[in-house]
């Protein structure tokens, strides 16, 4: 009985296959608890603010320089919100998200090491690292490609054309909307998208909520007015 815990100690728990290890635990221990009832599985799809579209309008009017245009938190958010979402994350259940990358991770780990990497390297913290970050990639890559074909079951693409969208309303997303550059979030039953706006004169911070009043299709930018509730406070 001890030498099969010494020989799964040191299959499982050596090098990179710690982190991995560790992660297939966690995810037993969170079916287990969910079959008996103690959390929820959590198979519904989060609403998670990942926004798909962040193409920003580059078109500066000619009085106005490049430095100005605003250039915030928000454009990074914007960007690592996508590559979030590339992966699929948010677009299937969680458990579901993280139940294939646990085990894809983890069998890759196990390969990868027991394979090629202990003849290469010693299960020191350095190398460890390195190889984890690798695997992990591998891992998400994985988990891209396994998942692909499950989000038809959760998500049912938005079939949103761009002209239906006057009349609806959207919430500033950069620190302000001008009549110059701005964007907002068009909420979805999936995630959002992100339009470029240009309001019909007054600066407009972000978070407010404003009405489409058009759309301009070789520019693909949406106008907006304040809606009358706030622009009468």
């Amino acid at each position: 009985m001890n030498e099969s815990l010494n020989f799964i100690v040191e299959q499982m728990f050596v090098g990179p296959l710690w982190p991995a290890s560790i992660l297939v635990g966690m995810l037993i221990i969170y079916t287990a608890m969910a079959m008996f009832g103690l959390i929820d599985f959590g198979l519904d799809v989060p609403e998670i603010d990942l926004d798909a579209d962040v193409s920003l309008d580059m078109d500066v009017p000619g009085d106005i320089s490049a430095d100005a245009i605003p250039t915030d938190w928000d454009f990074w958010q914007g960007i690592g919100a996508a590559s979030i979402r590339a992966t699929n994350f948010g677009r299937v259940p969680v458990i579901i998200w993280a139940g294939v990358f646990t085990l894809s991770y983890w069998a890759i780990s196990y390969v990868l090491w027991h394979a090629f990497d202990e003849k290469r390297y010693d299960p020191t913290w350095l190398p460890s690292i390195l190889l984890s970050i690798r695997n992990i990639v591998i891992a998400t890559v994985a988990t891209k490609a396994i998942t692909q074909p499950l989000i038809q079951y959760f998500i049912a693409g938005p079939s949103y054309e761009s002209t239906g969208l006057v009349g609806a309303t959207c919430e500033v997303s950069t620190l302000e909307a001008t009549p110059e550059f701005g964007q907002a979030k068009f909420r979805t039953q999936a995630a959002p998208l992100l339009l470029n706006i240009r309001t019909d004169g007054p600066h407009l911070k972000k978070g407010t909520e404003v009405l489409i009043t058009g759309f301009d299709r070789e520019t693909r930018i949406y106008q907006v007015t304040s809606l009358p509730s706030e622009s009468s406070s």
